[in-house]
């Protein structure tokens, strides 16, 4: 009878701190650098510095045009 006992009170516990609601840190996105658009010359941000290839796509926001841009075009 004790062990039931015992045993109810570790799956509350476990329930309870299961159950905890966390305080979840704020992601901040690391900036790698800009690269000037193609096609109409705005400024496109480029986060995730480290996994950022040689040879990526980033999409601009203000003509909606994605081109093909290298390592050596991304400013810092």
């Amino acid at each position: 009878m004790s062990f039931i006992l015992v045993a109810a009170v570790l799956l509350c516990m476990g329930a309870a701190f299961f159950f905890y609601p966390r305080k979840q840190e704020k992601r901040t996105q690391e900036l790698a650098g800009t690269v000037l658009c193609k096609k109409c010359g705005t400024r496109i941000a480029v986060s995730r510095p480290s996994k950022v290839h040689h040879e990526f796509s980033v999409k601009c926001t203000a003509c909606d045009s994605r081109k093909l841009y290298n390592l050596v075009d991304l400013t810092r």
